[in-house]
């Protein structure tokens, strides 16, 4: 919510909020904290489920539609936004790549893959789904991965202890465990978690797989599972392994030989690739716009490019050029740029 608020903001326009109807409260938290540093109507909140965001996008009072969630919602959104020719940003799903080649820092990549993969409970767009392992390290990855995993307790949020909350709904814990149970029959080896919890909540534990067959992992899993398949090790199994998706959001490659990993993270079809790091652990990343390849999003949020994104250019033509006083502020300021 606010990376799409803020440069909308900047760039003078006023905002409607309209959270996932499955997290109302968070989304409607951030509204509460922009609102108290703002004037009353510059950013405005509205709940509901999707036939109010079908609503909001069909406006004639809205200019543009920027939109994080799934690709099949934001394919919606653009069909109902051409109808009016409505700019948008689109952020959208992923089943993100991560290479780890045999020469790579292998107790860094490990930790990287964990925290990454189980991160708010796996409830990030750019969460690692893939994490492709060359076999000549792939037993020792294994692990290391599963003593770290070990570490992520799930319960409370609100609980100190807890490093994993629950997921946002029944029907989303229902989907993560039925593609743990589907790796698992396509030959997945199961080597922690993967059992649904017994009481209250919609908990799912840290879960890591072992030796997952690239068919059985393609569709977004959006939970806590660390998905390790063991590669050949070559540049070119790993780049046609991390670009045989649909999706295309963030991806991460790990070796010590930077020219090459640097070679690999260029062929991968991906907006954002991390050399050594994930690409929101990397420096300065915000400086970057943040853009989905394929079916993980459209246009872009973030960095300058991606701020520009919010207004729309303009240019005032004058005979001659006017004195600097009578220059609208606007283009005072250009001018001065």
């Amino acid at each position: 919510i606010v990376l799409l608020c803020i440069p909308a903001l900047i760039a003078g326009n006023t905002v409607v909020v309209k959270p996932s109807e499955v997290a109302p409260l968070s989304g409607g938290m951030a509204v509460a904290a922009m609102q108290t540093a703002l004037p009353p109507g510059v950013v405005n909140l509205v709940q509901g489920d999707g036939s109010v965001g079908s609503y909001l996008v069909s406006h004639a009072g809205v200019a543009m539609v920027g939109f994080t969630g799934s690709t099949a919602v934001g394919s919606k959104i653009l069909e109902a936004a051409s109808k009016t020719l409505k700019p948008v940003v689109l952020e959208c799903g992923g089943k993100d790549p991560m290479i780890v080649f045999a020469d790579a820092d292998l107790d860094l990549a490990a930790k990287e893959a964990v925290a990454f993969s189980l991160a708010n409970c796996g409830q990030v767009c750019c969460a690692v789904e893939r994490v492709y392992v060359a076999s000549d390290v792939a037993e020792a990855f294994e692990k290391k991965c599963v003593e770290l995993a070990k570490t992520y307790t799930h319960g409370d949020g609100l609980d100190p202890a807890s490093k994993i909350g629950p997921l946002a709904s029944e029907m989303q814990r229902a989907k993560v465990h039925s593609h743990v149970v589907a790796a698992t029959k396509a030959g997945a080896n199961l080597l922690l978690g993967g059992e649904l919890p017994k009481g209250d909540g919609n908990f799912y534990p840290p879960t890591v797989l072992g030796s997952v067959p690239h068919a059985a992992n393609m569709e977004e899993t959006f939970g806590p599972v660390v998905a390790l398949s063991p590669f050949d090790g070559s540049d070119d199994s790993a780049v046609k392994l991390a670009n045989d998706s649909t999706y295309g959001l963030t991806a991460s490659v790990y070796s010590t030989d930077l020219a090459r990993a640097g070679l690999v993270a260029s062929r991968i079809s991906a907006g954002q690739v991390g050399v050594n790091c994930n690409p929101f652990a990397g420096g300065g990343a915000i400086q970057c716009p943040f853009v989905g390849h394929k079916q993980s999003g459209y246009n872009s949020h973030s960095g300058v490019d991606g701020w520009r994104a919010f207004s729309t250019p303009k240019s005032l033509i004058y005979s001659a050029p006017p004195p600097a006083e009578d220059l609208p502020p606007a283009a005072k300021k250009a001018r001065a740029e």
